[in-house]
């Protein structure tokens, strides 16, 4: 069920937004209570929204877009955020970083393995010692969004091992409703007044108010924030359906989302932590028959070791050789086939297995059975 969080004067919240936007249609509630409360708070905002070309285009009226009106863009948007900060009560000047990564460019970062990217988010975590964190949910379908969440994982198991622990992770939707039904919900309702705030602050942004119907819709009666799902739990949604390990090899069961026809096309995305290795980046186009197909070192660019992908109607079952990476610490996947802008779905987590002991499989519905 549903459950509220209290917010206290103790609180020290860190909150990531990949896009300027974000902190007031996923938080612009939870912004309220944290100063109503006193609690301390610290904004990051990953990108500048610089890559933005269509509201540019129109608002600018302009056709051709440079580095130089992209950086125009980027500024203004920066603004906003700073505007929309102030509207949600936060004291001036905010505690607000930018950290200018490039918009749509996250996925990127996460795929070369980035290490300052990720000593970054450590740093900011570190400096500001927050009892919350929050950020943009794994099963969001933004791609900046899904991404960030993964190496905001990889950064907080890091910190865990180095002696800091976070108490609270809470994650927040702008993109993919469907996926809440997955999600394990913490609450905040909102009054009318703070509904009415925080429609003004997301009206502070004003180079998006091509959008505005779209973006008024998150100033609900509720905020929501979800619990992190842990590797095993129940993912309905989701068209990687179950991961099993044994004898060193990682098998994927994948469904075809009901908008596709074919798996040629789309692209299998892994991010591994591993004890010994450090981190392990690989991709795998898949084919659109049964049939091995080559995956790719992200990192290094280099072609990898050979996969096997069996394709029955629209269920694929692929095999991945991961002996050498053993013992894994961490394993994200992704299928990735987007239309237009958005992905079909954002990253999921994947149970660990040591390949020393019992094996573990997941189920479709989420159970984990010890063979």
């Amino acid at each position: 069920m549903p459950r509220t969080f209290p917010l206290k004067a103790a609180d020290r919240i860190l909150f990531f937004a990949p896009h300027p936007d974000d902190e007031s249609l996923g938080g612009g509630g939870l912004v309220q209570k944290a100063v109503a409360a006193g609690a301390q708070m610290r904004f990051v905002f990953l990108t500048n929204g610089d890559r933005n070309p269509w509201p540019q285009r129109v608002m600018e009226r302009c056709v051709f877009l440079d580095a130089r009106a992209r950086r125009r863009w980027g500024t203004q948007r920066r603004q906003e955020a700073l505007n929309a900060l102030a509207i949600l009560g936060v004291g001036e000047p905010a505690e607000a970083h930018f950290l200018s990564w490039p918009d749509q460019g996250v996925t990127p970062l996460l795929m070369a393995g980035d290490e300052r990217a990720l000593e970054t988010i450590c740093e900011q975590i570190a400096e500001w010692r927050p009892t919350h964190v929050i950020l943009p949910a794994a099963e969001d379908t933004h791609p900046d969004h899904s991404a960030f969440f993964v190496l905001a994982q990889i950064a907080l198991d890091r910190l865990r091992r180095r002696g800091l622990n976070v108490r609270h992770v809470l994650s927040y939707l702008v993109h993919a409703p469907q996926a809440r039904l997955a999600l394990s919900v913490r609450h905040l309702t909102l009054s009318l007044a703070e509904k009415a705030v925080k429609r003004d602050a997301i009206q502070a942004h004003e180079t998006q108010m091509l959008s505005r119907r779209r973006f008024l819709a998150h100033a609900r009666d509720v905020e929501e924030f979800h619990l992190p799902l842990k590797p095993d739990a129940r993912h309905p949604h989701h068209p990687i359906v179950s991961a099993d390990q044994g004898r060193g090899a990682l098998r994927l069961k994948l469904r075809l989302p009901r908008k596709f026809l074919r798996f040629a096309g789309a692209t299998l995305h892994l991010a591994i932590e591993t004890v010994l290795e450090g981190s392990l980046r690989w991709s795998l186009p898949l084919p659109g028959r049964s049939a091995r197909a080559r995956l790719t070192d992200t990192v290094t660019g280099q072609p990898g070791r050979w996969a096997s992908v069996r394709i029955t109607g629209r269920t694929a079952v692929v095999v991945l050789p991961i002996a050498a990476a053993q013992p894994l610490g961490q394993l994200f996947a992704k299928f990735d086939r987007r239309r237009l802008f958005y992905d079909t779905a954002g990253w999921r987590e994947l149970p660990v297995d040591l390949d020393r002991g019992p094996k573990v499989r997941l189920h479709r519905l989420g159970t984990a059975v010890v063979e």
